[in-house]
């Protein structure tokens, strides 16, 4: 009798074991679907919840998929409310448009503006591996044709590109096809086929590295270029970098906080959190000062739905990748982690008719390229 009792009190527990992972899981991966809304200065793992939700998003899928082939129809239920619940992260996340619900091409090719936004990680300057080789980069960059690309990490320590031996090669058409440009100490440079005037958000600030390290006082966290279109249309590009995860630690010793102490990783993104949630208070604050057409895009080292993508997209700027993008594209193509931390926003009287993630170059990011409908 002890036995037959046993036996039936292990068959009954492994009856309900998948239902109760289901649950534990399907709540969690709702409860990162909306962790983005929290200050991470509130609650520090809120953003940690943000990066997991892409991974947890697959775990359900492949539960949901064992539920249903073993007919485990409560665990099944569970996982599709989980899924219904998550609807509008995943759909930010993992866009399903298509040329049918996207907006029209203009057969008038000049009302279409082509904005290129690229972490271009210097064209390699400081990759010794990569010598003297044309920059794959700056070939993808021309092979794309955009009509504006706004650049992070444009320049190393103020080098000038006629100084960059990778970038020899395409310089002169570069500079054909591209006769405006802005290059500045920090990265944020710009090239253009339409002229603009440069405007500098908010005053020179220190660069701060993921431990406050303080290394000059020249460095802005955003630039605005104003752009002179043919249609007369005002037009403004904001184009920002915020602060990186510095997952690449290195050994510099001036970097550490004292010659035998170097933060782990999870301390390093903790702090790197903080600091890009004040870069992203600051770029809310001259996107309010903007004019009413602006399109905002750079790298904010941080993915969709995160705290910083809310404050920065606020409730009148709309994220192209999600309104005309098609698919999961990450941006981001180094330590495995594969996520979209590059971004293009936009409003006014402007509609993002396309939005492509191009792959290719020697960039340790992917750029996105948006064609704009500014007629």
């Amino acid at each position: 009798m002890p036995d037959q009792y046993y036996n039936y009190r292990r068959k009954k527990k492994r009856k309900w074991t998948l239902e109760i992972i289901t649950a534990v899981v399907a709540l969690l991966m709702i409860a990162c679907a909306y962790s983005g809304a929290i200050d991470p200065e509130r609650f520090f793992l809120a953003p940690f919840m943000v990066l997991a939700f892409m991974p947890l998003l697959l775990v359900v899928l492949a539960l949901l998929l064992l539920a249903l082939f073993m007919r485990r129809w409560l665990a099944s239920a569970m996982l599709v409310v989980a899924l219904i619940a998550a609807l509008p992260t995943i759909k930010v996340f993992t866009p399903l448009n298509t040329s049918e619900n996207r907006p029209a091409m203009p057969a008038d090719t000049t009302k279409i503006l082509k904005v290129m936004t690229y972490n271009v990680l210097s064209f390699n300057y400081n990759e010794p591996k990569l010598g003297n080789a044309p920059s794959a980069t700056m070939k993808l960059i021309l092979d794309a044709a955009p009509d504006v690309v706004l650049l992070q990490e444009g320049s190393c320590r103020g080098i000038s590109w006629d100084e960059v031996p990778s970038l020899k090669p395409y310089l002169n058409e570069m500079k054909a096809r591209y006769p405006y440009t802005y290059q500045s100490s920090e990265g944020l440079s710009m090239i253009s086929r339409y002229p603009f005037t440069t405007v500098a958000i908010g005053a020179p600030q220190q660069s701060r590295s993921v431990l406050g390290y303080n290394r000059d006082n020249t460095s802005h966290l955003a630039r605005a270029y104003d752009l002179q279109l043919p249609n007369g249309k005002q037009l403004r590009i904001v184009d920002f970098r915020l602060q990186s995860y510095h997952l690449s630690f290195g050994k510099n010793m001036s970097t550490r906080v004292s010659p035998d102490v170097k933060p782990s990783a999870i301390e390093r993104m903790r702090r790197s959190f903080a600091l890009r949630g004040d870069n992203a208070a600051a770029l809310r604050a001259a996107i309010d000062k903007s004019p009413a057409n602006v399109i905002v895009c750079g790298d904010m080292n941080d993915v969709p739905t995160s705290h910083v993508y809310h404050v920065i997209k606020g409730h009148d700027l709309h994220d192209a990748w999600a309104n005309v993008g098609r698919g999961y594209a990450y941006t981001y193509n180094r330590h495995g982690l594969k996520y979209r931390i590059d971004h293009v926003f936009y409003r006014g009287d402007i509609t993002a008719l396309q939005a492509k993630r191009l792959a290719g170059g020697s960039s340790d990011h992917y750029p996105l390229m948006v064609s704009f409908d500014i007629d």
